[in-house]
Formats: structure tokens, C-alpha cells, sequence
């Protein structure tokens, strides 16, 4: 597989100039606040909720869940003054021409919808901050990229990384490596869903059908990472380790890099969602090393000249992390929607489709199966 052949740009590598400006749809006027749309009540939902409280540039409009009773509740936890039991109904009530307009409609629902959610939105008018992974499938990436296009929609994948203090201190950073050599990102986390997997229930984090497996939940981070840094891979080499339900328990996913300015890099993306990880994760160039603590959200990072000889020294680039777990990614998407762009420089939608590319080659080559890749076929 090569996805380097796409073209897509490393953020390091970005020109700067400014991305287009969106040319139809509701975009927020400077000096008001970005208005959203929430779709899905779980967790992630609350995250952004609670990240929205903390944002004196943003506010929800309104809430849509499959459950009438879980949307009622949200709604009534966070001051959402409108409750809708679809997207549907949610873009029907809420646009330009309405009492209660939305600019941007942030999707959390499970990964097997955000195409057709996100496409929709699209499509009525609206922005849309969609949760990672971006999708399930390249065709449906693709698809949602080309309908941001055409219809000069904001699109923009909610993967919190890109906006860390810890990964601009590595991106900063990364220059006095000289050339890379190697990478290990690390994404490990015991599941609180497998307890009641293996109890005989089949959570959607189990679920293929939702989309579900350590590949698409966690390994996105270290891939996505990986992406940033170092633009796309021109190979993917994939091992895993197989749940009865048909997706991924945990593995790994090499990048190699055989061409560009990157030839000769490897990384490998560890991920498991049944282990837990106390080594973090490592760039390592000829003669110097990054380590990080956390692939995700990275806070303690050195920076090591020398390892392991007399020479050796160590500079601390560490981060301090404060305010809600979305915050930093909240924040820039509010300054892009309200100065009129239609995606992200720093992780733009080409990552986004290049991650979902090497992810779809990874799940190849282990055996995991979407129905969403028949409809692709």
C-alpha cells in the first residue's frame, strides 16, 4: 500500500497560507458565539458538553440522540434549551432562517454512523466537527471530503491531539533529531467494556457493526500521530489479535517510509484495549531521543542527547495541562469557524482521509470486517 502517493502535506511542512474561506452555510459572525448542534448523549457528548461550559466563544443549541429519554437528560444536565430524537429533525429546526440557528453540528454518535451524519449535515448547510476515527472506510472519507467541498461546508475531525501543548512542544522539537529513525507510539488501555464482553454481551466497542476494536478506538492515536508528524506512510504492515465478535483486541501497525524527505523511518503503533502501558511512547533520531508519557495527550517530555553514553543529557520540554479534556481543540474550532474556514491547517481533512487509509490496509491484513467495506466493494 502507498498512501505517500496522495499528496498529502505533513503539518510541519504546511505553507501557512490561509485555508478557504467557507463560501455558503451558517458561519459564525465575529464577536458572537459558535453555536452547536450535539449529536449522540454518551460520554464523548459530555466531554465536549463540559469542554462548551469552559468556552466563553461557544454554546449548544440543541442535542439529538436515538434515545428521546437520553437527549431529554442531557439536555437538562448541561442548559441545552432543544432536544430532538434525530439528526433529522435537528437540521430541519435549526437553520439560518430559524428562531434557534446552528452553526456547527458536532457528531458523537458511533463510528458506523459518522458518514451518513456527517454527509447530511453537509448537505443541509451546516459545519461539522465529527468524532475520531473520521469514518470507517476511505470511500466514505473520501466522500465526506468531497461534499465539504462542493458544498464549502467547514469539516473537521474532533481528534484532540493535533491541538496539545505537549505535541507543539514535540513539533518544536522534532528539528533537533536531525533525521528520524524510529517511532513507537503507544495507545494501551484496559476496556471498562470487557468485563461485560466477556461476560456474553457484546458492547459497541466489541461490535463490528458499530465499527468497533482496539485498531479504530485507540490505534487511531498512534497512526494519526504518526501522520502529523511525518505525513502519510508509503507502507502499512498490520498484526492483531482477534475477539471472537470479529475485530481487534490489540496490535500493531508499522509505517515504513521508503521515499521523501522521511525515507528510512519506521513507526511502529502499538494499541490494546487489554493491557496497560507504563513506558510511553519514543522518537529516536541518530544520536537523540523525544520520549513522551501519553501518544494522546502527551505532558511529561524529554528530550535526550546521547543516551546511554557519558555524554548524555536530558532537556525537560514538559507541559501542563489544564481545563476540560477538550478544550484546546474546542477553542480552535470556534477562531476557525468564526474567521470563515473550512478546516484546519494543523490537522486538516487530507490527515483525516490518510489515517482512515492506512487504518482500512490495517484491518485487511488482520481480518477485520466492517459491513460498511461491502458497500465499498
Amino acid at each position: 500500500m502507498s498512501t505517500a502517493s496522495t499528496g498529502h502535506p505533513s503539518p510541519a511542512a504546511t505553507s501557512g497560507s490561509p485555508l478557504p474561506r467557507t463560501r455558503s452555510g451558517p458561519s459564525a459572525s465575529a464577536g458572537r458565539r459558535v453555536r452547536f448542534g450535539v449529536v449522540g448523549a454518551g460520554f464523548i457528548a459530555t466531554w465536549f458538553a463540559r469542554a462548551v461550559a469552559a468556552e466563553p466563544a461557544a454554546e449548544i443549541v440543541a442535542v439529538a440522540s436515538a434515545r428521546p429519554e437520553r437527549a431529554a437528560a442531557f439536555a437538562a444536565e448541561h442548559g441545552v434549551p432543544h432536544a430532538h430524537p434525530t439528526l433529522e429533525a435537528m437540521l430541519a429546526e435549526h437553520g439560518p432562517d430559524r428562531a434557534a440557528p446552528i452553526d456547527v453540528i458536532y457528531i458523537g454518535s458511533p463510528n458506523s454512523l459518522h458518514a451518513a451524519q456527517a454527509i447530511a449535515a453537509l448537505e443541509a448547510g451546516y459545519g461539522v466537527l465529527v468524532e475520531k476515527p473520521f469514518t470507517l472506510t476511505p470511500a466514505q472519507a473520501r466522500a465526506m471530503a468531497a461534499t465539504a467541498e462542493r458544498t464549502g461546508g467547514f469539516l473537521m475531525e474532533a481528534w484532540q491531539t493535533a491541538f496539545e501543548p505537549g505535541v507543539a512542544a514535540i513539533r518544536a522539537a522534532l528539528p533537533r533529531l536531525g533525521e528520524p529513525r524510529r517511532a513507537t507510539f503507544v495507545r494501551e488501555q484496559f476496556s471498562s467494556r470487557m468485563s461485560a464482553y466477556r461476560a456474553g454481551d457484546l458492547p459497541p466497542a466489541f461490535d463490528p457493526a458499530l465499527g468497533g476494536g482496539s485498531l479504530m478506538d485507540l490505534g487511531i492515536y498512534p497512526v494519526s500521530l504518526a501522520i502529523h508528524l511525518f505525513g502519510p506512510p508509503d507502507r502499512v504492515t498490520a498484526t492483531a489479535q482477534l475477539l471472537d465478535s470479529g475485530v481487534d483486541s490489540h496490535g500493531t501497525v508499522t509505517l515504513s517510509y521508503d521515499t521523501g524527505e522521511r525515507v528510512g523511518l519506521e513507526v511502529a503503533c502499538l494499541h490494546s484495549k487489554t493491557s496497560a502501558n507504563a513506558l510511553g511512547s519514543q522518537i529516536s533520531g541518530e544520536s537523540s531521543a523525544i520520549l513522551l508519557d501519553h501518544c494522546q495527550w502527551p505532558e511529561h517530555i524529554s528530550l535526550i542527547t546521547a543516551p546511554g553514553s557519558p555524554e548524555e543529557s536530558r532537556e525537560d520540554l514538559s507541559v501542563t495541562r489544564s481545563g476540560e479534556v477538550m478544550g484546546p481543540l474546542l477553542a480552535e474550532v470556534c477562531r476557525l469557524v468564526s474567521a470563515g474556514a473550512r478546516g484546519s491547517e494543523l490537522h486538516p481533512v487530507s490527515a483525516s482521509v490518510a489515517a482512515i487509509e492506512v487504518l482500512s490496509e490495517a484491518r485487511a491484513q488482520i481480518g477485520v470486517h466492517f459491513p460498511d467495506d461491502d458497500a465499498d466493494a
